[in-house]
């Protein structure tokens, strides 16, 4: 089978809606379809495990600043998508972002059954969200109705989709998944020698870019609780641009048990979990996110918040806790019940694996197909 995935954003450009396109087409790719990943991005393949193809298409200058949805800058974009289809004839469309691709494919209304993907900007009633930005609720209703399947990644992703105004019955629970091979694998790469800690150190991860929806600072302030209780706990946070948080590290103390790392990559961010002991999200919003997954498929207990995405990976009292946003005594209380009981994180370590097997990209991607097939 052809199939084509449309996205607004692709890899090299790093985030959550880009991993989920590249895994979705490896996968497809390894199942013996021919896959062509359509963006605005690039034209090339740029992943070293690609075995797809990759087509751009051009957007008119200042789309973004007045709406993806507004002619001509619609028109234009949907020109250039149309184009790329019709030479490729795909027998599926596997779209992501219901604002602006879903509203594209809506007016494109190609002949090819089609999903819809939401991944979160597009969603969302936060101020960083297209909702607010553009107002496009009636575009984004019209888009996702219109698809044979709107993808709902969470619990909250239908609710809110619900809410807006998405006939349930077009509503379909797929959940974002992950590489297992990746993530088991043998790596060799030494953190508590890369960040000079000791051999002996208990190591809480974090995994993320720096963003406000990440409350590292209140995840900060939990652990400087835990740091108090415990004296061989460290705090190890990766990502783009979270050294902005060392002011609040260095007031706390902490600067020799908190480690604010801007980037690990590759194998070495694989070794990062699966040296780390324990996963910690002190998140105040996500949709399904892919570093629990990734903690998952390493075993990790975790720490998590009550909102969209880690409520549906996380298990209470069977693979980690889940705790209220914002509520740093019960974050520093959950993380030392994990600390202090090596039996229980064994324990919860094999229900953790356990669990990550139902997350197998090679699963939800052909839960996708699936969606096609009842068609």
């Amino acid at each position: 089978m052809k199939i084509a995935i449309v996205s607004p954003s692709f890899l090299p450009s790093v985030g959550g809606m880009e991993f989920v396109a590249h895994s979705l087409a490896v996968e497809w790719g390894k199942q013996g379809h021919e896959v062509l990943v359509i963006n605005w991005i690039t034209d090339k393949a740029t992943h070293p495990e690609a075995n797809y193809k990759v087509a751009r298409f051009d957007t008119l200058r200042g789309t973004a600043r007045v709406g993806f949805h507004r002619f001509p800058w619609s028109w234009y974009a949907c020109r250039g998508i149309k184009r790329i289809l019709a030479d490729f004839e795909p027998d599926f469309i596997s779209a992501h972002m219901g604002y602006p691709t879903g509203y594209w494919m809506s007016t494109l209304r190609p002949r090819q059954d089609y999903t819809i993907t939401c991944h979160g900007r597009d969603i969302t009633l936060f101020d960083w969200g297209h909702r607010n930005e553009y107002g496009i609720d009636k575009e984004l209703r019209l888009g996702l109705n219109r698809s044979i399947g709107a993808i709902a990644i969470s619990t909250h992703a239908r609710k809110m989709m619900e809410d807006l105004g998405v006939d349930p019955q077009v509503i379909c629970d797929i959940p974002n998944g992950v590489d297992l091979n990746r993530f088991q694998k043998s790596v060799q790469f030494d953190l508590r020698a890369r960040l000079e800690l000791p051999e002996e150190a208990m190591i809480v991860l974090s995994v993320g870019r720096e963003h406000p929806q990440k409350a590292y600072a209140a995840g900060i302030s939990a652990f400087s609780q835990v740091a108090q209780a415990e004296d061989n706990v460290y705090y190890v946070i990766v990502g783009e641009n979270t050294r902005v948080h060392q002011p609040q590290v260095d007031e706390l103390s902490l600067g020799h048990r908190i480690k604010l790392c801007d980037v690990i990559q590759g194998d070495d961010l694989v070794g990062t979990y699966q040296q780390a002991n324990l996963f910690f999200s002190p998140s105040i919003w996500e949709m399904m996110p892919l570093v629990v997954l990734e903690a998952m498929a390493t075993g990790l207990p975790a720490v998590v918040t009550d909102i969209s995405g880690s409520q549906d990976l996380v298990v209470t009292g069977e693979t980690g806790f889940v705790v209220e946003p914002g509520v740093t005594a019960a974050m520093s209380d959950a993380l030392l019940k994990l600390i202090r009981d090596d039996r229980l994180r064994e324990q919860f370590r094999h229900a953790t694996l356990e669990r990550a097997n139902d997350y197998s990209w090679d699963r939800i991607s052909r839960r996708y197909l699936e969606v096609r097939n009842q068609e």
